[in-house]
């Protein structure tokens, strides 16, 4: 109680920030200088180490909650 929940693997819900790039089913999601949130990565060799999970919905803009499956490797 009273300690943050942390996920590993599998699917769970992420907040993301669209105002970088829109969100589409299967972006890879990286860290978003909006604090809390994830944000499409756009340039894959500069995600290369930093991808957090894949999207599994979508979000034109705005921020918003979706669920995401984490992929840590």
């Amino acid at each position: 109680e009273g300690r943050p929940l942390v996920a590993m693997f599998g699917k769970v819900f992420c907040k993301v920030d669209a105002q970088y790039a829109p969100i589409e089913v299967g972006d890879l999601l990286t860290t978003s200088d909006t604090i809390g949130h994830a944000m499409k990565a756009c340039d894959s060799l500069r995600a290369f180490g930093s991808v957090m999970g894949k999207a599994l919905a979508n979000l034109s803009e705005g921020c918003g909650l979706i669920p995401i499956l984490i992929t840590l490797q």
